[in-house]
């Protein structure tokens, strides 16, 4: 049996920076903690937003379930990184820029995505989107123009 695979994430919120450390030290000295940018994105819908768990979810493209590993994964590492006193290093995971897709309500109320070809990534990144379905009415969440 194979692993499920992995989605790409809906994912507006770009930090300024790459690191954020403890003042005064040496990022030379540090240990690190990866942030990925769909765990900030996470973050930020909840927390700074203040969005119930399953807008937030909406809003990038996945599942309640996963919203919430996210969530619970970027404030483990943010508070073991505040605790310890380790950098935190933005970077990396499987998302999609918001500004590559299109969203549109349909009669029902939801909104759909949908992406141009050319925005993807690689090809197998097709097959990965396609597998992403509205929690409402089941249609697929990103379609192809």
């Amino acid at each position: 049996m194979s692993a499920r695979p992995i989605l790409d994430k809906i994912v507006n919120t770009i930090p300024l920076f790459v690191y954020y450390k403890p003042q005064g030290v040496s990022i030379k000295k540090l240990d690190e903690i990866i942030l990925t940018l769909e765990e900030i994105e996470a973050f930020n819908l909840k927390d700074r937003e203040g969005l119930e768990q399953i807008d937030a979810a909406r809003e990038m493209g996945i599942s309640r379930s996963t919203f919430q590993r996210l969530l619970k994964s970027a404030r483990k590492k943010v508070i073991t990184a505040i605790i310890e006193g380790k950098a935190i290093k933005f970077e990396g995971g499987n998302y999609i820029p918001d500004k590559n897709i299109i969203k549109k309500r349909c009669l029902r109320g939801n909104y759909h995505y949908h992406i141009k070809r050319e925005d993807l990534k690689e090809e197998k990144q097709e097959y990965k989107l396609s597998k992403i379905k509205c929690p409402k009415c089941s249609k697929r969440l990103v379609t192809f123009i």
